[in-house]
């Protein structure tokens, strides 16, 4: 079975006469680009809109429903209806996908060449190329439209997925068992408040039940090895929690992303910090609309895999001395977060903090509670710690009597 279009009859012939729950699943792999003849792919879009319908998928009313769409070669449907159906079609399935694949690699070839000629700038192949390998395995489906009574019902009818706990007590209860989903979360502070701290504890909790991945452009790897090892006996998902300090580009922190979600099943991502992140394909001059973009495409990516992003990000002055958070003057970077947790520090005891959620998507309230940093173990904690303070006493050093 080495003809193309020979695979792609069978694979057609199969479907129109032995449907079953397994050929709908290779149906749904499939799209109407990945067969390589024009008048299969006629045929093929005809059957997915009449499973879309509901519709038996019978010769007659295929060839009906492609005559009254123009679409019609009698030749090609005799071919398809006198190949020989198989029950299994995965693999040839398979081998479909597999040279629509390569024909669009061959184009992407011929491209990069063209822009290499073209003399383009080397980002810009660069953003290119790492749009076209990721959207190569991708199937882009858009469900339709449904009413807000069968929403309804099919939320009753769907297991509602996890949150993610961050291991907190009080913050959790206050989110309602966790952090859903889907959802960016700016967490900031001024210098020196413990957001790394805070982030890194939080991560430590999670990657007990979740895949996690730990962006440290702040600080080396090796560092966040040294800093983390003194958690490695309490702690249960060291084999679960990813860590890179490299890729600071938002390209690059996409394609990692995206990565580690398919290969590991990642569903919370840090990212250490906002102010570390570059733009090399942004062509705009003002500096908050970059950070904006940035933002706009990581919250993309929290809808898109399904995942939470907590991105450490910087306060202004004005933040500071308001005790706010405002997306450093950029709108777009305030909209796109989905949850904003302050750290505060308190003005009289100095390893109190306060955790405030000053946006909240998911519940639309607020909450504020008090910690205590425990500057020996270097985690936040609700119950008061005394702050460990080590004198420093001076050796004696005998001096020799000459």
């Amino acid at each position: 079975m080495h003809n193309l279009r020979e695979i792609e009859r069978v694979v057609l012939s199969s479907i129109i006469f032995e449907m079953s729950v397994a050929k709908e699943e290779e149906i749904e792999r499939l799209q109407v680009k990945d067969f390589f003849s024009i008048a299969h792919q006629s045929i093929f879009g005809a059957i997915k809109d009449f499973i879309a319908q509901d519709k038996p998928i019978e010769e007659h009313l295929l060839s009906k429903y492609l005559i009254k769409n123009k679409l019609f070669d009698e030749q090609v449907m005799l071919n398809i209806l006198t190949a020989t159906p198989i029950s299994n079609i995965s693999s040839y399935v398979d081998q479909v996908i597999n040279e629509r694949k390569k024909r669009e690699l061959d184009t992407f070839a011929s491209k990069i060449k063209i822009m290499l000629l073209e003399k383009s700038d080397a980002d810009e192949i660069v953003n290119y190329a790492d749009s076209f390998l990721l959207s190569l395995g991708s199937i882009e489906k858009v469900d339709e439209p449904i009413s807000m009574r069968d929403a309804i019902i099919e939320f009753e009818n769907t297991k509602e997925p996890p949150k993610i706990e961050t291991g907190l007590g009080a913050l959790d209860r206050a989110l309602n068992g966790g952090i859903e989903l889907h959802q960016l979360v700016h967490i900031g502070g001024e210098s020196g408040a413990g957001k790394t701290m805070l982030t890194l504890q939080i991560l430590n909790n999670v990657a007990g039940h979740f895949g996690s991945l730990f962006l440290s452009f702040e600080m080396p790897r090796w560092k966040m090895a040294k800093r983390m090892k003194k958690f490695e006996k309490e702690s249960k998902g060291f084999d679960n929690y990813f860590i890179t300090d490299s890729g600071r580009d938002i390209s690059e922190i996409k394609r990692t992303v995206k990565r580690w979600v398919s290969k590991h099943e990642i569903k919370f991502v840090v990212i250490d910090s906002e102010m570390k992140i570059t733009h090399r394909s942004f062509k705009g001059e003002n500096e908050s609309n970059k950070i904006g973009e940035i933002q706009a495409e990581l919250a993309q990516l929290c809808q898109e895999l399904g995942i939470v992003i907590f991105l450490i990000t910087q306060l202004s002055k004005s933040d500071i001395r308001n005790k706010t958070m405002s997306g450093l003057g950029s709108v777009k970077s305030d909209y796109e977060a989905d949850m904003k947790l302050l750290i505060l520090k308190d003005d009289k005891i100095e390893n109190k903090r306060y955790v405030e959620i000053k946006k909240n998507r998911q519940d639309i309230k607020e909450y504020k509670s008090e910690f205590y940093i425990d500057t020996n173990k270097l985690v936040f904690t609700q119950n008061p710690v005394p702050v460990m303070v080590y004198e420093f006493k001076e050796d004696k050093v005998e001096v020799p009597v000459l």
